[in-house]
């Protein structure tokens, strides 16, 4: 189980309160993806697109101390963050749209909660899929039950729950639409409130 203490370790708020109920959730689906990243083995590399602090890749790199770990982001200044909190962790400021300049090959890429950020989703998940790893995690939050959670624990009340920051909304159904398109899904999952699909180009 992740202990509190790794949480309080980034800036990022979702991730720095301290609701029991929201860090529950949290701890499950880390658990979850965990289990998946596990399943798309044999694992080598992981490229992470989105990375931020390094919440993930961190917890998986200290987890899977023999797998590489390349992040990409288009923010600087979070990616200072993860190279004090995961100096072995190769970071690489960018954008979901653009991944040829990163050095491949990876075996698995990893693309949580971004998609719903862009309002070009389907050019993120060409790019994710000209990487040819063997196998794509992708996960987005499942509508409308992470709205819900959000009115429940008193987040985002004047937009009925909805993140000021998410463009794209997603439940089961239009999840694997659109990544049927570019992938085959293997697996789609719920950890309430998110979606984890485990893909693999075509």
């Amino acid at each position: 189980m992740i202990p509190d203490e790794y949480f309080d370790r980034f800036e990022t708020p979702k991730y720095r309160r301290r609701s029991r109920i929201r860090r529950a959730f949290i701890r499950r689906f880390v658990r979850r993806l965990h289990e998946l990243v596990l399943d798309a083995g044999p694992v080598s590399s992981v490229l992470e697109i989105g990375v931020g602090e390094g919440f993930l890749s961190g917890y998986l790199s200290e987890n899977m101390p023999t797998v590489r770990f390349c992040g990409v982001d288009a923010s600087a200044q979070a990616l200072a963050r993860l190279r004090h909190l995961f100096p072995r962790i190769e970071t690489h400021v960018g954008n979901a749209y653009d991944l040829s300049r990163l050095q491949g090959p990876f075996d698995l890429v990893l693309c949580a909660e971004v998609l719903e950020h862009l309002h070009e989703p389907t050019r993120a998940l060409d790019a994710i899929a000209s990487l040819r790893p063997r196998r794509a995690l992708l996960t987005v939050p499942h509508e409308p039950f992470f709205r819900l959670s959000n009115l429940a624990t008193g987040a985002n009340v004047s937009r009925w729950g909805n993140d000021p920051e998410h463009v794209q909304q997603f439940g089961p159904r239009s999840f694997r639409k659109i990544l049927s398109k570019r992938f085959d899904v293997l697996a789609l999952e719920m950890s309430y409130p998110w979606l984890l699909a485990l893909a693999a180009p075509r």
